[in-house]
């Protein structure tokens, strides 16, 4: 077989859509794969995809984005390559691409546990690394706020907030999880986000903690859901172990109880115990368990 690698076309949407559909169907809660869907996640994630082809006949796809702006870890979002004898084969020319042209010394890829092809990833060098938890809250009621220090302000964002925001959360998650004009992005990819979505705590006329509300857009829009979402969310370290986050994390989901939500969703980290434990106390459950794989390019 001669096959080359190049950037995908929007001639290929319907190809593309055809291979992810073959290969995420059994995923939990799969969403099937449309030309819409597909143009909507790449200009979102800012994903670049990527094309197997034999002469003219596409045979696989693959689709990363950059993970770690700091760090520049490519992270594998989609590959799908066609059923059958030559599938593994397809597969490793286009995850070798990735590796080839990476920016970063980093490759990372996430499998729902259980998953067979996790074996596939570790026989390409790629080492199991913590997962990450889906776990969701039914919303059948309002919670009880805990009660914090005083001096202690619970309240949502303001319209001329969003700079104080982009810093708590970043300085949270210790790296730029967040940029200027983020808010304008949600608005338009969430309706009816708005700032009252966005819940914060304050201190002094500080923003030390924030948790974002919004509707969980896709599984509203494909699924039906009647379901919101929760994230990101950031503690400033000096402010952590106080009982903020609890506070803000039943708050945020009051807000969406209100606004007509019958669950809640969110993800966090294995390595996140204190988050774990803070939302089993909430109501929430693990739906399932997102399997980290890590490879470190020594050609870099």
């Amino acid at each position: 077989m001669t096959i080359q690698v190049s950037e995908s076309a929007n001639k290929d949407l319907p190809i593309i859509a055809r291979l992810l559909n073959e290969e995420y169907k059994g995923s939990y809660e799969f969403i099937p794969f449309s030309e819409e869907r597909i143009l909507s996640e790449i200009r979102k994630r800012r994903l670049k995809v990527r094309i197997a082809r034999e002469n003219d006949k596409v045979l696989g796809v693959i689709g990363t984005h950059i993970h770690a702006e700091e760090h520049l870890e490519e992270h594998i979002s989609w590959l799908a390559a066609c059923k059958g004898r030559n599938q593994r084969f397809i597969e490793n020319i286009l995850v070798n691409e990735i590796e080839k042209n990476a920016n970063g010394g980093v490759v990372l890829v996430m499998i729902d546990e259980g998953n067979p092809k996790i074996d596939d990833w570790i026989k390409r060098g790629y080492v199991l690394c913590p997962g990450f938890l889906r776990m969701s809250a039914k919303l059948d009621c309002l919670k009880p706020i805990p009660e914090l220090a005083e001096g202690t302000k619970l309240r949502s964002l303001r319209h001329d907030e969003e700079e104080k925001l982009v810093a708590v959360i970043n300085a949270g998650f210790g790296w730029q999880r967040l940029e200027p004009g983020t808010l304008e992005i949600w608005k338009s990819d969430d309706p009816p986000f708005s700032e009252d979505w966005v819940q914060v705590a304050e201190i002094g006329e500080r923003i030390v903690s924030a948790v974002v509300a919004k509707p969980d857009t896709d599984y509203v829009k494909y699924l039906h859901f009647k379901r919101g979402h929760l994230g990101p969310a950031a503690t400033l370290p000096e402010f952590r172990n106080q009982h903020i986050a609890s506070a803000l994390t039943a708050k945020a989901t009051n807000f969406l109880f209100e606004k007509g939500m019958n669950s809640v969703r969110l993800g966090t980290s294995e390595e996140n115990i204190s988050s774990i434990s803070l939302l089993r106390n909430l109501g929430f459950r693990v739906d399932i368990i997102r399997k980290g794989l890590r490879k470190e390019l020594k050609n870099i």
